[in-house]
């Protein structure tokens, strides 16, 4: 019988083959590699690190601002004068507190505690304060807080008072012969301070100077004679940088012009070094005109001038391009040719190099010394103190575009403001305005950038105070994370 391929019946029976097994060095090896697929899914990001970009410090209420406040001059009673800048929307309700106390090392005596109100003045009499001090502003009297010392009666000179900075330069100290400086630095912190001095003379940079390293202990101050530490009669550039603490400087300066008498004036702090640079505040008659620059580079440069006046800028006449060897002081007289340009109108003088390089004008009127540093281009809000007498003009220079400046003058004794006046800058030009005859301060609020001073002349001589940029904010640096 043959096989028809139908299926067997139900019942057959099949034998089960031999059970297939796993060897144990597998079951482990699988497993090892599933709990490591499970650990490195859960550690693993959800999703690839983005890359934050970097951002500028950000702002925030100031809270601290300190001063130093230069001393009285010899046998002068002449007060400090102090002022708030800020306006009631810039420091909000908080109270505040203006405290002044010896820049010496007078730390452990009580500070001398000034009522002041912001937009207001305080004059803190010469015979509280007849050495250098700190003024120390706190909470809402921190933001706007600025000042002064003027000679006096028989001294026109005036000196601001500063804030600590991390790095000073100044053009036209002297050490010995007709003109001598001193340099004072205030530390108005707890700890130590210490400093880097460079000079630089016509015929290059003093290497063998000692003032490296200058150690200022904390809430103290220490006075350099730059006479005692490089004895010369060529006019000197100065750098001051502050390599560990705070540190605020000042300089003393005293200077005798040919047949004339010695007279003295505080030396205010000059822009750093740059390719244009603009000096403010030019007196309209002067016996002298001494510019001081310095190429602190390694390369040669040359440097043009001009003058800033009323209705044009051009180079005054006689004057040539000025060679300014690399790492040296260049001395110049300008007495013939501004006094030939200015021709009694208000003026700022302008100096173009092709390297960056620092400047400084001496003057003397009527046989008194003063001094004009360049001036940053600056906007926002500014301010400056102004002598009680003489003929004081605001003098607003170099605006690169038109523009409005608002200003406010305020009066001594808590008046507060006693006028205000709108003001239209110009590019190109110089735009001033007297001051009104109770005013003892000027503020000036502008979106353009420019420069500015308040010069005050009178029959014993004559003075410079520029205006300075309000400090009202604090940075803070803006922290973010870092990915390997």
């Amino acid at each position: 019988m043959t096989d028809t391929g139908r299926p067997e019946g139900p019942g057959r029976r099949v034998a089960a083959g031999p059970a297939r097994r796993f060897s144990p060095a597998l079951v482990v090896g699988l497993a090892a590699v599933l709990i490591a697929a499970l650990a490195l899914a859960v550690q693993a990001p959800a999703a690839p690190p983005v890359e934050e970009p970097v951002r500028a410090p950000g702002s925030e209420p100031l809270d601290s601002l300190s001063l130093a406040c230069p001393a009285a001059a010899e046998g002068s009673t002449a007060p400090i004068t102090l002022g708030s800048g800020a306006d009631s929307s810039e420091v909000g309700d908080e109270g505040g507190g203006l405290s002044l106390r010896p820049a010496d090392g007078g730390a452990d005596d009580d500070p001398l505690e000034v009522d002041l109100v912001p937009r207001e003045l305080r004059l803190v009499p010469g015979p509280e304060v007849p050495g250098a001090v700190v003024a120390t502003g706190v909470d809402g009297l921190a933001p706007g807080l600025f000042g002064a010392r003027f000679g006096g009666p028989s001294r026109t000179a005036a000196g601001e008072c500063v804030v600590p900075e991390s790095e000073r330069w100044f053009a036209g100290a002297g050490a010995g012969g007709r003109h001598t400086s001193r340099l004072r630095l205030v530390n108005p912190d707890a700890g130590p301070a210490v400093a880097d001095v460079t000079l630089w003379s016509t015929e290059g940079e003093l290497t063998r100077v000692a003032s490296r390293g200058l150690t200022v202990p904390g809430r103290d101050s220490t006075v350099i004679d730059l006479e005692e530490i490089s004895p010369q009669r060529n006019e000197l550039a100065m750098r001051v940088q502050v390599v560990r603490g705070r540190l605020a400087a000042t300089v003393d300066d005293e200077y005798a012009a040919d047949g004339g008498e010695a007279s003295a004036d505080w030396l205010a702090a000059t822009a750093e070094p740059a390719e244009s640079l603009l000096l403010p505040g030019l007196p309209r008659q002067a016996e002298e005109h001494t510019l001081t620059l310095l190429n602190p580079g390694t390369t040669e440069g040359r440097v043009s001038l001009q003058v800033v006046g009323r209705e044009s800028t051009f180079a005054p006449a006689g004057t040539e391009e000025i060679r300014v060897p690399a790492g040296r002081v260049v001395v110049t007289d300008l007495s013939r040719p501004l006094a030939q340009a200015l021709g009694g109108e208000d003026a700022a003088l302008r100096v173009d190099g092709t390297v960056p390089v620092a400047a400084g004008l001496r003057s003397v009127v009527a046989g008194d010394l003063l001094h004009l540093p360049a001036v940053p281009l600056a906007a926002g809000s500014s301010a400056a103190l102004v002598p009680p007498t003489g003929s004081r003009t605001l003098v607003l220079s170099g605006a690169p575009a038109a523009g409005r400046a608002d200003v406010s003058f305020l009066g001594a004794g808590g008046a507060g403001e006693v006028g205000t006046k709108r003001l239209r800058l110009r590019p190109g030009v110089t735009t001033s305005v007297p001051l009104p005859r109770e005013a003892r301060a000027v503020l000036v609020d502008t979106e353009v950038p420019h420069a500015g001073a308040v010069r005050t002349v009178t029959g014993g001589g004559g003075s410079v105070l520029p205006l300075r940029s309000l400090v009202l904010e604090q940075l803070v640096p803006q922290v973010t994370p870092q990915w390997p």
